[in-house]
């Protein structure tokens, strides 16, 4: 009985002399509370805090839309609730690169905890705009290059992500392209030039040493934005080109059927570092598998988020590859795609 009245006792504080009962409550309710009771220890949860991704792209919007869902997912299955636990903050150029610097800025000021950039232009402003913020990049091919890391293996400063491996893959588009169309002799490689030399460097001419090998006259036609993406196709086809190779340009294309729809009334067979375009009613395209890469992105802000420095990270390189055949293309511009090629396929639209 005497034990049954100690633990009462224990249960029920005791409102000393002097203090009324409405402040042992409030006292009670304070930040911190301990319990001598059977010798615990007892303290309130802490409140999550809210972190902010900012997220940072010159790519068209539409492609944002189709990119973006993949990362999002990935964080939801890594435990984060948008609202609950992190807030999202876009900033989307739609291809006016010139507003990248701002929106960089905008993010840095915030502040987020972390900067997601998409593709050259948006990871050389997010570069410039900050070197304490950590920066998860993804849609580059050769970060090294671009001047944004020393080393894959040991990135250092306040970047690491996921490269595309673009420039590796120049070859291979080469010889898919003269395996579809065996007679081939001039071809048309079309870059965005908004990356400057660092894209020049890491992909065109590695493109255009791949086209020499196989007996194959190129030329690059660089593009710095949508308006003078017309006037490159239109010299593409005065200088008599006979196919077209298209590099990453997500930042100046928004209209991913524009190139498609040129080609096929030229006739010109085409093959794409963007996947958006063989959907778009491109003939091929081989690259890296976008979605899958913005996955990453998201396992990389996870590390990120738990105190991992982007220094230290390394960077990640693709595993997953898609090439895609698009036959009704084919079909309009009259060319019959060997079996060689459609056995290699990753998916044929038919």
């Amino acid at each position: 009985m005497a034990s049954r009245d100690r633990s009462a006792a224990c249960d029920r504080p005791r409102v000393s002399a002097g203090l009324s009962r409405r402040a042992f409550i409030h006292r009670l309710g304070a930040a911190t509370l301990l319990a001598s009771c059977g010798g615990q220890v007892v303290t309130p949860s802490p409140t999550p805090r809210l972190r902010h991704i900012g997220y940072l792209s010159g790519n068209a919007q539409t492609s944002v839309d189709e990119l973006s869902p993949p990362f999002r997912q990935r964080l939801r299955e890594l435990g984060y609730v948008e609202g609950r636990d992190i807030v999202i903050d876009f900033r989307v150029a739609d291809t006016v690169t010139d507003r990248l610097p701002s929106m960089a800025a905008e993010l840095v000021n915030l502040p987020v905890d972390v900067v997601v950039a998409e593709a050259g232009p948006a990871q050389l402003a997010a570069k410039a705009a900050t070197s304490t913020i950590p920066i998860v990049f993804v849609l580059t091919s050769d970060p090294v290059s671009l001047g944004l890391i020393t080393s894959l293996a040991h990135p250092g400063g306040n970047i690491t992500g996921v490269t595309t491996l673009s420039g590796a893959l120049g070859g291979k588009r080469i010889e898919f392209l003269k395996e579809a169309v065996p007679d081939l002799k001039r071809v048309a490689i079309l870059w965005n030039a908004t990356q400057g030399t660092s894209m020049e460097r890491g992909q065109v001419l590695p493109t255009q040493d791949a086209a020499r090998v196989l007996g194959l006259e190129s030329q690059g036609f660089g593009v710095r934005n949508p308006n003078e993406l017309d006037a490159a196709l239109e010299a593409i086809v005065q200088q008599r080109f006979a196919a077209v190779v298209m590099l990453p340009a997500l930042s100046v294309s928004p209209q991913y059927e524009r190139v498609p729809e040129f080609a096929a009334k030229h006739r010109l067979p085409q093959i794409y570092a963007d996947v958006q375009m063989v959907r778009a009613g491109g003939l091929m395209h081989l690259g890296a598998n976008y979605a899958a890469i913005h996955r990453r992105a998201a396992d990389f802000v996870d590390k990120i988020l738990k105190g991992a420095h982007p220094g230290d990270l390394p960077v990640e390189q693709p595993t997953e590859f898609d090439f895609i055949v698009n036959l009704p293309a084919a079909q309009r511009i009259g060319l019959t795609i060997p079996e060689s090629v459609l056995r290699q396929a990753t998916a044929v639209i038919r």
